[in-house]
């Protein structure tokens, strides 16, 4: 006889499956806030770009398989297996970007037929358009994508092979990220060389920039599981991944 679950979470998970799920669920709130923080404080890539990859790489994924694993429980009945996380999904960040964006794209059909799971259609709606319209962040998941898949290992691979990698450096997708981010905010276009303190505000302001992105995407992940979006476990896990007291950003609420 299958044993129960822990109390509101979902009949299809046993409790050791229960426990292991809000085990990941914290880990997920945990690394997703230390990963903004980390982007926040950056100061030198060179020496803290390592951390902020890291976390974030790890972070993000597994934000993405917990909440994609919701979704299919609601969807089959079951979790996904563990070669369906291990080799389809992997570290593939952007592969399970689009997959949640996916997920989040089938919503915005079901509101507009009228059939969505969302408590609230027009707020979820909001949300997923918040998340889709980002310019910014398919570039930070690159980022992550490269660290989370070989680029930890980027240099170690040149050491051993002695030939140069065949991907840039995760240093060099996050200098991407950062020329995106000064070409696309008007009042980051101008940077001020030759004044060393007003440079080191100015990349405060550049770094909190990117941070922003990277927490409004956690708490509209966040809100869209509350909302039902991925299911009934969805809205249960939604809040777990969440920092409680922790404010709305404001970039999502402006």
């Amino acid at each position: 006889m299958a044993s129960s679950p822990p109390p509101g979470l979902h009949p299809a998970l046993s409790t050791h499956q229960g426990f292991a799920l809000l085990e990941e669920a914290g880990a997920v709130r945990n690394l997703l806030r230390d990963s903004v923080e980390a982007i926040r404080t950056l100061r030198f890539v060179s020496l803290h770009g390592d951390g902020v990859f890291m976390l974030g790489s790890i972070g993000v994924e597994k934000a993405m398989k917990v909440m994609l694993g919701c979704n299919e429980i609601e969807a089959s009945g079951s979790w996904p297996s563990k070669a369906t996380l291990r080799y389809d999904w992997g570290h593939d960040i952007q592969k399970m970007s689009q997959l949640l964006n996916t997920a989040i794209e089938l919503l915005n059909t079901a509101i507009e037929r009228g059939q969505a799971r969302s408590t609230h259609t027009g707020y979820a709606e909001t949300l997923a358009d918040r998340i889709s319209g980002s310019t910014t962040l398919p570039l930070l998941f690159a980022t992550f994508a490269r660290y989370g898949k070989s680029g930890r290992f980027h240099h170690l691979g040149i050491l051993a092979t002695n030939e140069p990698g065949s991907d840039e450096s995760p240093s060099e997708y996050w200098e991407q990220v950062e020329f995106h981010v000064r070409s696309t905010e008007p009042e980051l276009a101008e940077v001020p060389y030759g004044d060393n303190q007003a440079l080191d505000e100015y990349e405060v302001r550049l770094r909190d920039r990117i941070a922003d992105e990277l927490e409004a995407w956690w708490y509209c992940v966040h809100r869209l599981g509350v909302q039902g979006c991925f299911g009934d476990l969805g809205r249960k896990i939604g809040w777990e991944i969440w920092e409680p007291g922790r404010p709305e950003p404001p970039i999502v609420r402006n």
